[in-house]
């Protein structure tokens, strides 16, 4: 009966969660673009304000080191540091925010489920430093991990999803290791106007529309074409993949792209799994210590790479 109880009330809590965040993204939306104004400067210190509300699960940590010249975020669980794995996250955020802080809370649960480290390289931000700064600094963290004894896993979401799969395809074009299991959620694979998720404009469970994402996207890729696989990796090939998962919301602006990138890795013989959830907010990994979902889907991918 306790049980049941307790699962009643965590129910009606994260029904809570998403009916007040989905009521609210599109007074966010119109509210941060067209009255306020917000800056992505602005934007960076609101979630990092945000992220002190999900601290994760006692017992994890968050320290600072600089690798390749890039600042990284690294978190672990009570001390604990498996040598023989770990994990490099690419953070989402539009390529102009995001930080290691704000993926405190759910690198913990990761790295409590796979007992290892799990590294947030803070690479530089749009509008300051487009394309290629991002992905330099990615692949840079990437390279100098990946030659460690052991396995390296790639996790990548959103826009860090798109860093994640330029990461592999440079990687494959240079010569270099490959992680040994990749994870890409809700990424955002077309930086094109025409996407079909720009197309379908799916915003209710995203705190974004289309516009916000041909505004980040022309901000990151600059004089970049839009087609090109460096920025739109949609556009490349995905032969040579190592095995790769794909998480995605049934509901969200990212769904389409997510779809397109299951059905272009198994054209190209990739070994991929997915996971849909049927009504999740985009960016739903972030709180495991909140959301049944986002707990259900972290540990999913945990069990991915074990």
């Amino acid at each position: 009966m306790e049980n049941n109880t307790y699962l009643n009330i965590s129910d009606f809590i994260a029904r809570r969660f998403d009916d007040v965040v989905i009521s609210g993204h599109a007074v966010a939306i119109r509210l941060r673009r067209e009255i306020v104004g917000a800056t992505p400067q602005q934007i960076r210190t609101g979630l990092e304000g945000i992220s002190r509300l999900n601290p994760g699960r006692f017992g994890g940590s968050l320290r600072f080191e600089e690798i390749a010249g890039v600042n990284c975020g690294i978190v672990s669980f009570q001390g604990i540091e498996d040598k023989n794995k770990r994990v490099v996250w690419l953070h989402g955020g539009g390529f102009a925010f995001g930080s290691a802080r704000v993926y405190k809370a759910t690198a913990i649960f990761l790295a409590k489920a796979l007992k290892c480290e799990i590294i947030l390289p803070e690479y530089r931000l749009a509008p300051e430093h487009p394309y290629p700064a991002p992905i330099d600094d990615a692949y840079s963290v990437f390279l100098d991990v990946v030659k460690r004894s052991g396995d390296t896993y790639l996790i990548g979401d959103s826009a860090g999803g798109n860093l994640a799969a330029c990461t592999v395809m440079k990687s494959i074009k240079e010569g270099t290791p490959l992680p040994a299991k990749l994870a890409l959620l809700s990424p955002w694979m077309d930086l094109s106007k025409r996407s079909k998720s720009n197309t379908n404009n799916e915003s209710e469970f995203s705190p974004f529309d289309n516009l916000d994402t041909v505004a980040f996207s022309r901000e990151y890729i600059g004089k970049m074409n839009e087609d090109d696989p460096l920025v739109s990796p949609i556009f490349g090939s995905f032969v040579g993949f190592p095995e790769t998962h794909v998480q995605v919301s049934e509901v969200e602006f990212f769904y389409s792209d997510s779809m397109r990138t299951i059905d272009e890795l198994k054209k190209s013989h990739v070994n991929v799994t997915s996971h849909v959830e049927p009504k999740s907010l985009h960016a739903w990994h972030l709180v495991p210590d909140i959301l049944p979902d986002a707990k259900r889907s972290m540990q999913i991918l945990a069990d991915f790479f074990n």
